[in-house]
C-alpha cells in the first residue's frame, strides 16, 4: 500500500501520475489518500479497477465521496471509535439510499473535525479508552496525548460523544 499523507512527510504530496506509475507494481496493491483530494482519488479510480488497485480515502470526511467517485472504502482514524455507523454508510451507498447517505456522512464529516480538534490520534485515543474503556492515551512524539479528564473542556468533544451514542443504539 502507498500511504499518501502530507501532514505527517512534511508536504510531501504525491501526485496521481506518481501513484499511478507506483501502481504498476505488482507488490503495490492499493493506495490510502489522507490528503483529501477528491480529484486525486477519481483519477486513479477512473485508470485501476479496484481488483488491480484499490483506492482509499483516508479521511472520514471523503467516504461518500470516495464511494462516488470509485473508492473500494476507506481507511480512516475515525473508524476506530464509529466502525458501526461507517458500515452503515457503507450499506446505504450500497443500497442506492444517497439521501440517508448524506446525512450520514454529514454527521460523520463533523466527527471527523471534532477528531482533529480534540487532538488528532492522541484524542481519539483518549476518547476510545473514556467511552470504551481500554487503552492507555500514550501517543509517541512529536504527536502530544490528550488527558482523558480534559476531553469534556474541548467544544468539540461533544460530536463524538453524541456519535458515540449514535453507535451505540445500532
Amino acid at each position: 500500500m502507498i500511504y499518501n499523507f502530507p501532514t505527517v512527510t512534511a508536504g510531501q504530496d504525491l501526485d496521481s501520475d506518481i501513484i499511478a506509475s507506483l501502481a504498476e507494481h505488482s507488490n503495490i496493491v492499493g493506495t490510502k489518500l489522507s490528503c483529501g483530494n477528491i480529484g486525486k482519488l477519481q483519477r486513479l479510480t477512473s485508470r485501476f479497477p479496484s481488483s488491480e488497485f484499490a483506492v482509499f480515502p483516508g479521511r472520514t470526511d471523503a467516504f461518500l465521496h470516495g464511494l462516488n467517485a470509485g473508492s473500494a472504502g476507506a481507511i480512516t482514524a475515525l473508524v476506530n471509535i464509529l466502525p458501526k455507523l461507517h458500515g452503515q454508510l457503507y450499506k446505504l451507498f450500497q443500497e442506492g439510499n444517497y439521501k440517508e447517505a448524506m446525512i450520514l456522512q454529514g454527521k460523520l464529516g463533523h466527527g471527523e473535525w471534532a477528531a482533529s480538534k480534540v487532538g488528532g490520534i492522541g484524542g481519539i485515543k483518549a476518547v476510545v479508552s473514556k467511552h470504551f474503556g481500554y487503552g492507555k492515551p500514550h501517543v509517541r512524539g512529536p504527536l502530544k496525548a490528550v488527558e482523558v479528564q480534559k476531553l469534556a473542556e474541548n467544544k468539540y468533544y461533544q460530536t463524538l460523544a453524541d456519535l458515540i451514542q449514535m453507535e451505540k443504539s445500532m
